[in-house]
């Protein structure tokens, strides 16, 4: 999960204009990976952008889905919106304030090769 928090971490350093941009959010999103039994939280209600690699009980958003489903929504290659309306993804919580932020994550996930960490992780 290192890699996800390293990864989010430099990208936001790299365009701190759109970090600030994120933090429209206002709330905490905590984030289930249901096949890798793994969690991350996001901490939108601050700048710097604070993330945490586990659950935080408290997080107003809570989203539950696959790693292949975070990844297609962190790099466009699917909207998390529409995960959620096809039953993949699910969630508790007022998930508005996360979707109105997720399409300013992806020229984030193009900052270096997200895809390609996030496997290479996964496989080790």
């Amino acid at each position: 999960m290192d890699v996800l928090e390293n990864f989010l971490a430099a990208a936001c350093q790299a365009d701190e204009r759109l970090a600030r941009r994120l933090c429209v959010a206002d709330t905490v999103w905590t984030t289930y990976l249901t096949d890798a039994d793994q969690a991350f939280t996001i901490y939108l209600d601050r700048f710097p952008i604070e993330f945490r690699r586990d659950e935080d009980p408290s997080a107003e958003v809570k989203v539950y889905g696959s790693v292949a489903d975070n990844i297609d929504a962190w790099t466009g290659r699917n909207f998390l919106g529409l995960a959620i309306a096809n039953g993949t993804v699910t969630y508790e919580g007022p998930v508005r304030k996360v979707l109105r932020v997720v399409p300013m994550f992806r020229p984030l996930g193009r900052h270096g090769d997200f895809r390609t960490l996030v496997q290479r992780s996964s496989a080790s």
